[in-house]
Formats: C-alpha cells, sequence, structure tokens
C-alpha cells in the first residue's frame, strides 16, 4: 500500500511540473509575437484615403501688364523745350490732341510768315495780267487773294481752269506755295501733342533743354488698357484660343482681375521654347509692370486626385497599402498648389502614407485602428 501510495505521488508530481512548463512556454511565446507585432507597427503609420475627381486642365499664367496703347516719345525737329500749359512729368495725364511737348518754334514761325508775305506779293503782281487776259476768272482770283494772311496757314489755291493754271505753274506760284505748305507742316511738328488719352509713365525732358531727333523725350501710356503678356508650354496650348476668360490676381492674392484671351502667338519663342500668349486685363488699380498670376481650364476633363506634396516620393511616386505591404506606385503630376498636387495614376478609395519620410516600400504595415 505505501508502495502504490509513493507511485502515486510521483506520477502526480510529474503531471503538475509539466503543466507549468506548457503555461510558461505559451506565455513566452505570446509575448515574443507581441514584441514583434509592437516592433513592426511602431511607429504608426499615418494614411491619407484617396479621392478622385473629374478635373478640368489647368494651365498656370503669370506675366507682368503692359499698356496696350503705349507711344515712345521723340522729336522730329531739333528745338528747345518751352514750358507747357502742364508740367512734363511722370504721373501726369493729358487728354487726347492735348500739347504733351512744346518745342521753340519762333524762328520757324518767323521765316514761314516771310515767305507767306512773298507768296502773298506775287498772287498781287499777277492781278493784272489776270484781269486782261482771263477776265472770267478776276472775281474768284482776286477773294483768293483777299483770303491770304501771313499769319494763318495758306488757303488752298482754286481751280481757276487749265489755263489759268498753266500760267500761275509758269510764274511759280504753284512750287512756292507747295514749299510753304511743307514748312507749315514742319512748323506743326514742334508742337507733340497727346495721340489718346493717357498718362506720362516717363519724362526726361527739361524746359530750356535741346533735343534732336534721336532724344527719348518720354513714354506715354493709355492705363485704362492693359495687356498681360504671359508663356505657356507648346504642349497645353492647342486647347488655348482667344475669348477664353479667367481671373488673375496680385502676388499678395489681395486683388482680382478679369482677364481675356485677344492673341496667342503662333510661333514658339526661340530663347525660352514657349508660346506667347496676351491677355486684355480690366479693372481699377491695374499699373504699368505689375505681376499678375492666375489660372485658365479646359473644357475637357480627366479624373484626378488632390494628395498632400508630404506624400510624394523623390521618385515621383507615393507608398500606397497593397496586401499589407508599402509599394511604390507611380503617379503623374498634372498641377500643383502650395500644399497640394493634382495627381493620376491612383484609384478613388486608395490608402497612401501621407508623409513620406518615415515609412519604408516594402514594410509590413500595422492594421490596428485607433
Amino acid at each position: 500500500m505505501n508502495k502504490a501510495l509513493l507511485s502515486f505521488s510521483i506520477l502526480l508530481l510529474l503531471t503538475i511540473t509539466a503543466s507549468c512548463s506548457g503555461v510558461s512556454a505559451d506565455k513566452s511565446s505570446e509575448q515574443s509575437s507581441e514584441a514583434a507585432a509592437a516592433e513592426i507597427g511602431s511607429p504608426q503609420i499615418t494614411f491619407f484615403t484617396v479621392e478622385t475627381e473629374q478635373i478640368a486642365d489647368r494651365v498656370s499664367l503669370n506675366g507682368r501688364l503692359r499698356a496696350e496703347n503705349r507711344v515712345e516719345l521723340f522729336p522730329e525737329v531739333p528745338g528747345k523745350v518751352v514750358e507747357g500749359t502742364k508740367p512734363f512729368r511722370e504721373g501726369v495725364s493729358f487728354q487726347e490732341r492735348e500739347m504733351l511737348v512744346q518745342l521753340d518754334d519762333s524762328e520757324a514761325r518767323l521765316q514761314i510768315q516771310s515767305s507767306r508775305s512773298k507768296f502773298k506779293t506775287l498772287v498781287s503782281a499777277l492781278m493784272p495780267d489776270i484781269k486782261l487776259d482771263y477776265p472770267e476768272t478776276l472775281p474768284r482770283y482776286e477773294k483768293w487773294f483777299n483770303s491770304l494772311n501771313a499769319e494763318n496757314n495758306l488757303v488752298a489755291i482754286p481751280e481757276f481752269g487749265e489755263g489759268v493754271r498753266r500760267y500761275l505753274e509758269s510764274k511759280g506760284v504753284y512750287e512756292l506755295y507747295y514749299t510753304i505748305k511743307s514748312a507749315e507742316d514742319r512748323l506743326e511738328k514742334f508742337t507733340i501733342r497727346a495721340p489718346f488719352s493717357g498718362v506720362l509713365s516717363a519724362a526726361k525732358a527739361e524746359p530750356g533743354q535741346v533735343v534732336g531727333p534721336q532724344f527719348h523725350l518720354g513714354t506715354f501710356v493709355d492705363s485704362s488698357l492693359m495687356i498681360l503678356n504671359a508663356s505657356i508650354d507648346p504642349a497645353q496650348v492647342e486647347w488655348i484660343r482667344p475669348g477664353m476668360t479667367m481671373a488673375v490676381s496680385n502676388q499678395g492674392q489681395t486683388e482680382s482681375y478679369k482677364a481675356e484671351i485677344v492673341r496667342v502667338n503662333p510661333s514658339v519663342d526661340s530663347s525660352s521654347q514657349q508660346v506667347l500668349i496676351y491677355l486684355e486685363v480690366s479693372g481699377e488699380k491695374l499699373r504699368e509692370g505689375m505681376y499678375l498670376e492666375g489660372e485658365i481650364e479646359s473644357e475637357t476633363k480627366r479624373e484626378l486626385a488632390r494628395i498632400p506634396k508630404s506624400a510624394l516620393l523623390r521618385t515621383g511616386g507615393v507608398l500606397a497599402k497593397r496586401d499589407g505591404n508599402l509599394v511604390d506606385v507611380t503617379v503623374e503630376i498634372h498641377d500643383l498648389e502650395r500644399s497640394h498636387l493634382w495627381v493620376s495614376g491612383l484609384q478613388n478609395g486608395d490608402e497612401i502614407v501621407m508623409d513620406v519620410s518615415e515609412p519604408v516600400s516594402g514594410r509590413i504595415i500595422n492594421y490596428s485602428h485607433l
């Protein structure tokens, strides 16, 4: 009986020892698995869920404003600049046909007055012959003679008939007449007038300064009509056409203006390999040289996704969740924003890594969600 009791005690002891060893082994295995899982899932990856949209193609445009009506002022005759009715200074406005610059024309004016006086003397000397040979023409001839004045521009020679015309030509009347008319035209060039209503954007002449035909007096612009000169890639110009409208704004995004494409250059600029387009911009507070930028949309659309810039790899792809791994998926960039990109190559609902500074392609990820 003692032997049987001893055998039973030994058997019980062995059973308890085996059970304890099994529990300890299970706990160690579980702890190892948890540690491995914790190592694999740390640090926690933040994913961005892709949502695709039908987006029109966009082209970013930027450039500087330039007045459509712009005149560089150069005198056609030499002379001394005299004080005008308005100061010749930047920012001064002038109406159409108003005097911009006046050059001293006193000497030229006196010469013309002398020539007009000689012309009237010649016409008077021929009156007796006209009275004798062409009596029917005399009343009209006298009326024309009385209209001549050394202070005013010559009145055009009337049509007296072929005979009288030949007679006047033989006496040098027509030759002197055209010489004086040429001098009168030249006299007008001493006064430079505004070709349109506008403002001086540059003024380099001072009263008393002697200037000549090669001297740049200044620049006169029409500030009511501004053109934005912009350039785009030749591949994007196919759907750009005159009449398309867009909004443009200044660099600080504080002012917005309406712009319309009015011209598209058919040639590619040899230096930049870009195509120039010209937009008419309307609005207040527009100034020459102002930098404006904006975007224009096409009529056709494509499926694009808006993703954070931080999700883009240096290789030009993103890390997307694929079967428990992070896979490098190539995307094509179509547009840029300050902190986001518009790309193609992703499907709606795809999950991509929001910040690629830590994850590595091929890494096993932790699927637990908090």
